[in-house]
């Protein structure tokens, strides 16, 4: 799973209106989603505090303008200025763009320096196991077996095993981990645990995994990763008031709006917020911006019925990104191709 709000789906970007004249772009921005960025910033650090702090408010809001601001404040920092912290803001930048070979470059050089923490090891495996690394997720893993906080290196070890083994032991054993840590483990650590542990739940196909996802939400009520993955199971097992409610505020989040509109139209309404994606998936598509085609796959498979579409889109979203849900569009895709009824 990667980490934090960071894999929820992306927000569209500024509205595009193509005049007749085909040399002219005009992009609307409205102010209340305008950006301030800080570049006034004179010191190195200073433009390492503002790219934290836009790193922050994407992962509270989806923005992708807060990315832009990220990377000016990088850019404006000389080569002989990088420092550890650099690599590593840099590194989540590419890591949020899905630039994942990147991000694993900038961690890379962090390494050599010298540099790496629990964070960084933290987001090294997560782009390996989303990636389907899983040698190197193991390293990762292994690595993280240092921290004081083993809670961790709990979590990324039952992810794997129940992700190439037996999901049910690896269930039972990470819930036996966390019960072990109690009161020692930090709410961070517990959190990233618990969204684990619901992740695993959903691979084994047990009937707590709602429960578990909600209660990850209640430990990091910001996460946008997490309210998409409880959204997604939700919509699974038929919940459609559920994924209207948890969905509702996070519009702007493609993965959450995608399973809104789904379950508005199983409720037999939802035709204003599927208009609303269809233009925006269709300025991303002109704009060559899917950044995230898990939830545009879904799209086309439940919402538009274009089976054939949304397994060309599971496949290239497979090539780069293979967590349980995409697994689960790339087989309902294919499923559908042949003819068969959607799982």
């Amino acid at each position: 799973m990667l980490s934090g709000p960071v894999f929820a789906g992306s927000v569209d970007g500024p509205a595009i209106h193509r005049p007749s004249d085909d040399s002219t772009i005009i992009l609307s921005l409205n102010a209340s989603s305008t950006v301030v960025s800080s570049l006034s910033a004179s010191s190195p650090q200073e433009h390492l505090d503002a790219a934290k702090r836009a790193l922050v408010q994407f992962r509270r809001t989806a923005n992708p303008r807060y990315l832009g601001d990220v990377e000016r404040e990088l850019a404006a920092i000389p080569d002989s200025d990088r420092s550890d912290q650099f690599y590593f803001y840099r590194a989540s930048l590419k890591q949020s763009l899905h630039l994942f070979d990147e991000a694993l470059a900038d961690l890379n050089t962090l390494s050599q320096r010298g540099g790496d923490s629990l964070e960084s090891l933290m987001m090294r495996f997560s782009i390996s196991f989303v990636s389907g690394e899983y040698q190197d997720a193991e390293k990762a893993c292994t690595a993280l077996k240092n921290d004081q906080n083993n809670l961790y290196a709990a979590s990324c070890s039952q992810q794997l095993h129940a992700a190439t083994g037996d999901a049910e032991k690896a269930y039972h054993d990470l819930k036996l981990a966390m019960a072990k840590s109690g009161l020692l483990a930090d709410r961070q650590a517990l959190a990233w645990a618990t969204g684990t542990l619901a992740d695993i739940a959903e691979r084994a196909g047990r009937d707590d995994s709602v429960a578990i996802w909600q209660l990850a939400l209640q430990l990091e009520p910001d996460d946008l990763y997490t309210r998409a993955r409880l959204a997604g199971e939700q919509l699974r097992l038929a919940n459609y008031q559920d994924v209207i409610v948890v969905s509702k505020d996070y519009l702007a989040v493609d993965a959450l709006a995608v399973s809104a509109a789904i379950a508005q139209k199983q409720l037999g309404e939802g035709e204003q917020l599927i208009a609303m994606l269809r233009k925006r998936f269709d300025e991303a598509l002109w704009r060559g911006e899917i950044l995230h085609k898990r939830a545009y796959a879904q799209f086309l498979l439940d919402i538009e019925q274009d089976a054939q579409a949304a397994l060309v889109m599971a496949e290239e979203n497979w090539a780069h990104q293979r967590e349980w849900p995409d697994e689960v569009i790339l087989a309902r895709a294919r499923a559908a191709s042949r003819g068969a009824e959607p799982l």
